[in-house]
């Protein structure tokens, strides 16, 4: 079947939303370490590491992922506790942290010519992001993303998230395209690829040299791209 749709995921495959992460948290622990009594670099480690380990559990993403700043919260209050230290002060690391990341976060340097390249091509496109509605709609209006895409699906305004079929499903009635007419790209194996592919879409999986594939993927993406060049050139567009 002919593809005439294709779907984005936003953090980390249109937007680099990573790339400030450690940058950021190293600032934010830099400016309270000093009074908590403890060393920035303990600190930073610590807190890096409680939420590497809070965000494995899918019951967690699914429970915190619309309330993202507040499990940033939550995380570092867990930490400074662990710690002896005062946890009352999780509040504002978290902000500094945010303001921080926050001012750090771009666009990919190919997500906009890929996008108009695929309109020009006559491809319907629509983004569909997890995550809270203030927040996302917050990105793609910094970054004026809105226009590029036929349906914008927020999961903090829709109601529900990737992997949930309903978004995908929703998404693909907007787009006037089902099943294998149907592509999503995104980073995330179990949210975007799983959510997709149960949704009977195509699923490209896209690492942008950042995230390693398992031998035995679960579940499989269909397309790998590195980043959206790939996309391009796998649609002979490039």
């Amino acid at each position: 079947m002919e593809l005439r749709a294709i779907c984005f995921d936003m953090d980390d495959t249109l937007l680099d939303t990573s790339g400030g992460v450690s940058e950021a948290w190293q600032l934010a622990t830099e400016a309270f370490a000093p009074g908590l009594g403890i060393e920035p670099e303990a600190l930073n480690k610590a807190i890096r590491s409680q939420m590497m380990e809070f965000w494995k559990d899918e019951a967690a993403v699914e429970h915190w992922r619309t309330r993202l700043h507040e499990a940033r919260v939550h995380n570092v209050e867990i930490t400074l506790a662990g710690q002896g230290l005062d946890a009352s002060a999780a509040r504002a690391i978290a902000d500094t942290y945010w303001d921080a990341q926050s001012s750090r976060l771009k666009l990919f340097e190919d997500s906009l010519g890929t996008l108009d390249r695929l309109r020009s091509a006559g491809y319907r496109l629509g983004l569909i992001t997890n995550g809270p509605a203030e927040m996302q709609r917050w990105k793609i209006d910094r970054f004026a993303l809105e226009s590029q895409f036929d349906v914008v699906v927020i999961e903090g305004e829709f109601g529900h998230g990737k992997p949930h079929p309903a978004v995908f499903e929703h998404a693909m009635s907007r787009l006037d395209a089902t099943g294998e007419a149907a592509l999503h790209i995104g980073d995330n194996l179990y949210a975007d690829i799983g959510g997709a592919k149960a949704a009977g879409m195509q699923a490209a999986w896209i690492h942008r040299d950042r995230l390693e594939l398992k031998q035995t993927p679960e579940p499989a993406p269909d397309r790998v791209f590195a980043n959206l060049n790939d996309l391009l050139l796998d649609l002979g567009l490039d």
